[in-house]
């Protein structure tokens, strides 16, 4: 999966991925003005030819998003060059792995999303892992953990989450981790990338769109109490 053949394939993918679909009930706001980058970091274990990808939970000392799971990065600064600097440079600042550690694929289409900042995943490998070389900053970052390509590939791993604003999105389920959200899509679109046809399994070969447009059922009469909240499904 990390030879030169497949990572020549992968960006190309990466390069092209699919637009958004965005939800016509969700307008624009003053944060989608803003562009940042993610790191996707292949991390082939120490000891072993395990592949797995690099994720972290945010801060509880963080203002917005706190304990949400996530991939390195964050918001370009005026002096990053590229978004492979930004991605590059906001992981040592969260977890403290150098961009030396770091073999860089390239940088992936920019992904423009409702009610956040553009994302461009810059994806990268980093061989001889292991999670203990990891200096992680307690102000960005509660922890950081390694999920193996072959547990997120499980269809027991599959999942996805129902928003009350009409559309739905890829979960990830492995252990006690939910990888859900813009991270959830993420992996999901790195997925279709990296993944040959005869690997990708059943539960990721589906071509429906990745959010769904869901309708809100009636209102319940007034005569009645509802037992739940429908528009949030798992």
């Amino acid at each position: 999966l990390i030879q030169p053949g497949n990572q020549s394939t992968c960006m190309q993918r990466m390069r092209t991925l699919p637009s958004f679909p965005r939800p016509k009930s969700l307008t624009p706001n003053k944060h989608e003005k803003k562009t940042s980058a993610v790191l996707i970091a292949l991390c082939r274990e120490r000891g072993s030819d395990h592949i797995s990808l690099l994720y972290t939970r945010r801060s509880r000392h963080l203002r917005s998003h706190s304990f949400q799971i996530s991939f390195p990065g964050g918001k370009r600064d005026e002096e990053d060059d590229t978004y492979a600097e930004c991605a590059l440079r906001e992981t040592e600042e969260e977890i403290g792995l150098p961009a030396r550690r770091i073999e860089l694929w390239g940088e992936g289409k920019e992904l423009h999303l409702p009610r956040t900042s553009s994302i461009v995943p810059v994806v990268g490998v980093v061989p001889d892992f292991h999670i203990s070389e990891l200096q992680l900053n307690p102000e960005e970052v509660e922890e950081a953990f390694a999920v193996p390509l072959n547990a997120l590939i499980l269809p027991t791993a599959a999942r996805h989450t129902q928003f009350r604003s009409g559309y739905s999105g890829p979960v990830f389920v492995v252990e006690h981790y939910r990888i859900w959200g813009i991270t959830g899509y993420l992996t999901q679109l790195f997925l279709h990338s990296l993944l040959p046809a005869n690997l990708l399994p059943d539960c990721l070969k589906s071509n429906i769109k990745f959010i769904r447009p869901y309708k809100l059922p009636p209102k319940a009469s007034h005569h009645h109490k509802e037992a739940s909240d429908p528009s949030m499904r798992d």
